[in-house]
């Protein structure tokens, strides 16, 4: 296998398992912010209410994310019997403070080692104790052991780090991590890219570096709102009948915070669509950066603006964003394709 097979392979690895990982993500994040939204910051120290008790089942969610992203990031390599000695591993991974880095690792090594058991020659009759007992053992005990004693510290000290830097960023830092994460969730609307960025923003929000996922989160809804303000203005001079109700639709997505709303858009037309949802995704949250604006909640784009930092300065560089998106796809329409139809009735 070449390495560029081998990494293409090993991107839609990682897809799968935070594929997997989302709906678990969304549960416990929207859960935890609910309860801080209603409960106050005291929801973090106590279970005497239901806000405490939402927070309990949100922040116990939240930290199931390595062993989730391990197992299935070992299912996808391995299929079934991948999927018990990555739990476990997992579950350690996370009991260290590895976060989702060291679940993404487990999920590679015991992957590709249930897979490289599982070809090992053995007896017909012994097939099923082959399946059932000696790879979830041996995979178990070996990748456990070499988490345990060799990879789970420098691992622990990277994400040490890497929260320390999260929670820490400022100035030029957080706009260009802002402005990269936002172009990440823009490129491939729920694509791979797309899912790495959203992992990568969820980690921040769980440790706390609430600059990075506040553009993360932002960025969700900004390309469909732009998209349905590029209709809009544009409207059938540049957009066929169709492609207008799409705006319509792409409205409501944006609103509720699914970026899959743009990808009618992208399909029809993409040399001019995914640049400009990547110019105006990535300038959007940019600007709330340079802002310092943040929210601490797990919602998406509109739905935080009442939990922001600054609702104002929030809004602000939504709209500046969704702006830019719009003008720049309506420029380059008009400037690379004439609209037959309006040059007939100027005839």
């Amino acid at each position: 296998m070449n390495l560029k097979k081998f990494g293409k392979e090993l991107a839609n690895h990682f897809q799968t398992g935070v594929s997997y990982m989302i709906p678990l993500v969304t549960a416990a994040g929207l859960l935890t912010s609910i309860a801080v939204i209603f409960g106050g910051q005291n929801v973090w120290n106590e279970t005497s209410d239901i806000w405490g008790n939402l927070r309990l089942l949100g922040q116990t969610g939240l930290g199931f994310i390595p062993p989730i992203i391990a197992a299935y990031i070992s299912f996808s390599i391995a299929d079934r019997p991948g999927l018990a000695p990555a739990f476990i591993v997992g579950l350690v991974a996370a009991q260290m403070g590895t976060g989702f880095l060291g679940g993404m690792l487990v999920g590679i090594l015991v992957g590709y080692l249930v897979q490289w058991l599982k070809k090992i020659p053995m007896p017909a009759n012994l097939m099923s104790v082959k399946s059932l007992i000696i790879i979830p053992f041996l995979a178990t005990l070996i990748v456990g052991l070499i988490l345990i004693y060799i990879v789970g510290d420098p691992i622990k000290a990277m994400t040490v780090g890497l929260t320390a830097w999260l929670k820490g960023m400022s100035g030029g830092n957080a706009v260009l991590v802002a402005a990269i994460l936002g172009a990440m969730m823009a490129v491939d609307m729920g694509g791979p890219i797309n899912k790495i960025a959203y992992a990568f923003g969820m980690a921040a929000f769980t440790s706390g570096g609430y600059q990075a996922s506040t553009a993360m989160l932002m960025a969700i809804g900004i390309s469909p709102l732009g998209m349905f303000v590029a209709t809009l203005l544009g409207g059938k001079r540049l957009y066929s009948s169709a492609e207008i109700e799409s705006g319509r639709s792409a409205l409501v997505m944006g609103i509720v915070g699914i970026t899959e709303g743009t990808i009618p858009f992208a399909v029809a037309d993409p040399v001019r669509v995914i640049p400009s949802i990547i110019v105006g995704t990535s300038v959007g949250c940019a600007v709330n950066a340079f802002f310092g604006t943040v929210q601490k909640t797990a919602l998406s784009t509109v739905m935080a603006i009442p939990f922001s930092s600054n609702a104002i300065l929030y809004t602000i560089a939504i709209l500046i964003g969704v702006l830019v998106e719009a003008l720049l796809v309506n420029f380059l329409k008009r400037f690379t394709r004439h609209d037959a139809n309006a040059e007939g009735e100027e005839g």
